[in-house]
């Protein structure tokens, strides 16, 4: 039976064989059988790709059907280590969800979706890739896993945020760090994360800082949906600040900071002016206060600075007083946040105790702290290691608070004083100003000069360690 017949006109025979030397016309001319078989023909044809596309080259696949449409991206890398990690990952995870789908009712006829993205953070050492996959399987959402990996060029193998770590406990610090930051993420977009979820998902494994990343202001971690809040909360980008991280990540990857604090610190006075002098120290705790005033009031006299161990609680509403503290070259330090005793917090609490302190005090006088008097003194090695700050503490307790006495303040001041001295007293109280100001106005005449606790260590060129505690700067 023919379906197809070819008609034309104008044909010329040449050696028994049949040339075409011109056509007037020519078309195709389908019988009835034909017709309904070519039409079942073209529906064959195009309803494939219809339903089916397969686009794939070596960085990009694209495979789409009634069922499900599956689109990845492969990193575009010179590094074929990583090229291979990254591929093997990927196409693991696509098979995964091959199976999963296959054993899966979809009576809703809801079309299931797997897609992939990365990001590439590379420079002349290491090479690292951030690998993001979404898969919907049917839910209210699609489910979200991320995978990175970092390589060493020079020792051609993987690497993790451990081989960037300064000491064996520095994971334990940027714990405790990641979840201060994590902590003011939440505060500063009004998302009120669970502490509790926050500190399980920072615990002290390198799994849970995976995702990292040295930039120009510091280490940014990122936390994906559901490792320290809910998935409603999307994920968590943080920077910790580089002057946050010396003594917790390796000195070669602190960007834009100088590692000797000497250099950061800062001092309106000349202090060759004070080289042959006894030295004494006048520190106040638990302010500012409105009795602050006083005291600044009255210092020029003396031509004395003196530092503050400050509560955060109360920055804000003293600022003004702060500030002018700063301005005119006294220390601003930190004394923690509620005055708690840290013995009887947890690691977490305690670094919200003195980050939120330090914080409170930068926004207002604009520059950073690096000396803490934790309450009550009580100090030990773990927490200096949180804190990584320099542990400032006493050795001449006026007993202020106590006796509240002008004159008992000033005698036993005057009576214990020596070079290198450490003074404890409150700018809560007047009676501790008051007491304060007269023992300056005697000692100045027994060849005192009165210094903040960082003019005292670099007129005696101390090179404080953050891991001692100071009760003096004497010989």
């Amino acid at each position: 039976m023919h379906w197809l017949a070819f008609v034309e006109d104008d044909i010329m025979m040449v050696n028994g064989s049949r040339s075409m030397k011109k056509y007037k016309k020519h078309h195709l001319k389908l019988t009835l059988f034909g017709k309904i078989f070519f039409s079942f023909l073209m529906i064959a044809l195009v309803a494939p790709f219809t339903i089916l596309i397969n686009t794939k080259n070596q960085f990009y696949e694209k495979e789409e059907n009634e069922k499900y449409t599956i689109e990845i991206e492969y990193p575009k890398l010179k590094n074929e280590n990583v090229v291979k990690l990254t591929k093997e990952y990927i196409d693991e995870k696509k098979q995964e969800f091959i199976n999963e789908i296959e054993g899966l009712d979809n009576s809703e006829n809801f079309q299931y979706d797997f897609k992939t993205s990365y990001e590439i953070n590379e420079d002349d050492s290491q090479v690292g890739v951030h690998l993001t996959i979404f898969e919907y399987t049917g839910g209210a959402h699609y489910i979200r896993e991320d995978k990175s990996y970092y390589y060493d060029k020079a020792y051609a193998q993987l690497i993790d945020i451990t081989d960037f770590l300064e000491e064996e406990d520095s994971l334990d610090k940027l714990s405790n760090l990641a979840y201060y930051y994590v902590m003011q993420y939440s505060r500063d977009n009004n998302l009120g994360f669970d502490s509790e979820m926050v500190k399980l998902g920072l615990g002290n494994d390198p799994i849970n800082f995976e995702h990292f990343k040295f930039t120009d202001k510091g280490l940014e971690l990122l936390f994906p949906p559901y490792q320290v809040a809910s998935y409603a909360a999307g994920e968590v980008n943080i920077t910790v600040p580089y002057d946050e991280l010396v003594g917790v990540i390796k000195k070669e990857y602190l960007k834009n900071i100088s590692i000797n604090d000497k250099e950061n610190q800062i001092t309106k006075r000349n202090l060759k002016e004070f080289s042959n002098k006894k030295l004494i120290a006048f520190t106040f705790d638990d302010g500012p206060s409105f009795n602050t005033n006083k005291l600044l009031d009255n210092l020029d006299k003396y031509d004395a600075r003196v530092t503050f161990f400050v509560l955060g609680s109360r920055v804000n509403q003293y600022s003004k007083t702060l500030k002018k503290a700063h301005e005119m070259g006294n220390l601003i330090a930190s004394h923690t946040y509620n005055h708690k005793n840290l013995f009887k917090l947890d690691k977490f609490q305690i670094t919200s105790e003195i980050r939120d302190t330090n914080d409170a005090i930068k926004k207002v006088i604009g520059r950073d702290t690096f000396y803490l008097r934790p309450p009550y003194g009580n100090i030990n090695s773990d927490i200096k290691k949180l804190a990584n700050m320099y542990t400032i503490l006493w050795d001449l307790d006026t007993e202020d608070w106590k006796y509240k006495d002008k004159m008992r303040i000033s005698n036993y001041i005057v009576e214990n004083a020596h070079d290198g001295a450490i003074v404890l007293l409150h700018d809560l109280y007047e009676t501790s100003v008051d007491g304060a100001l007269d023992a300056m106005e005697r000692l100045k005449k027994q060849g005192y000069a009165f210094v903040t606790i960082e003019e005292m260590a670099l007129i005696k060129n101390i090179d404080l360690d953050r891991e001692k505690s100071y009760h003096s700067f004497s010989n």
